[in-house]
């Protein structure tokens, strides 16, 4: 099972482009790419039908990252974010003879989408191979920035395992999370710095006599008060619904992305907006 197991984590790793394929060109204002690699995934809409979509991006792609995130695109996406000159586009493929792209450039920092409407041409398009091309029929500009593309593709689609409903209060993972909300308004070092984004806590423990003044400032970047309504869990990652209050007592809403380590939940990220919701 480990050797089994082994061979899929190498196979995922290793780039789809064959050598000497034809990887086509992206271009949007000064940025300009080749696509170093492809990843085909099936997105699930809640409103729509599934739809196959195609990432294209100048770098290698950390297949068994993927895999483990419960957000494929957000997944592929942070990969483009870590690295100063990423870029990724994705091509939606809408139908087979219109396609939609949409992406992030590290270099000038842009979140851009295109539109629905670029011309397609479709091989294959199956549960298991995506095929085809999607290219403008001209240059097109968004505001200042001048863009074209031709960006042919052909690729498996990779299965993903799919994260499974938490119930309300988060079950485990938002236990952990709703404990550590009440350890950081206490001040309790022992109860909240395994729960802590890792960047958050110190190389040594604070002094008795600086553990209040260190905690007020973790209190900043986290509810005051928080309710876990439900989220996404899959293996050692869960993503968390929550709504509380913020440290001035304003109403918040959010997601939390948590992961297990050595055995503890621990906080990776947090996405947290004001917001209005009635009580329950």
């Amino acid at each position: 099972m480990r050797l089994t197991a082994l061979a899929l984590t190498l196979t995922l790793s290793v780039s789809t482009f064959a050598s000497g394929a034809d990887k086509g060109s992206f271009r949007f204002g000064k940025v300009r790419f080749e696509p170093a690699d492809a990843f085909a995934f099936v997105e699930l809409r809640k409103d729509a039908p599934p739809l196959t979509v195609v990432a294209l991006t100048s770098f290698p792609i950390d297949r068994p990252a993927v895999m483990e995130a419960i957000n494929t695109a957000g997944a592929l996406f942070a990969q483009a974010a870590q690295r100063e000159t990423g870029a990724i586009v994705f091509v939606r493929l809408n139908a087979p003879e219109r396609c939609g792209v949409g992406g992030f450039l590290a270099q000038t920092q842009q979140q851009i989408d295109l539109g629905e409407s670029f011309p397609a041409r479709t091989v294959a398009l199956t549960a298991t191979r995506a095929a085809g091309e999607c290219a403008t029929s001209k240059p097109g500009k968004m505001f200042d920035d001048v863009y074209e593309f031709r960006l042919p593709y052909d690729v498996p689609v990779t299965a993903i395992p799919k994260p499974i409903a938490l119930p309300n209060g988060g079950g485990e993972p938002g236990a952990a999370y709703a404990a550590l909300i009440k350890a950081i308004q206490a001040a309790n070092w022992d109860a909240a710095h395994l729960r802590l984004r890792e960047e958050e806590v110190p190389q040594a423990r604070p002094k008795a006599s600086e553990m209040r003044q260190y905690f007020d400032g973790v209190a900043l970047n986290y509810p005051k008060t928080v309710t876990v309504t439900g989220g996404l869990i899959k293996g050692d990652r869960a993503n968390l619904d929550i709504r509380g209050t913020d440290h001035d007592s304003k109403k918040i809403t959010g997601i939390v992305a948590m992961k297990k380590v050595s055995g503890q939940w621990r906080v990776v990220e947090q996405n947290l907006f004001f917001a209005e919701w009635g009580a329950h």
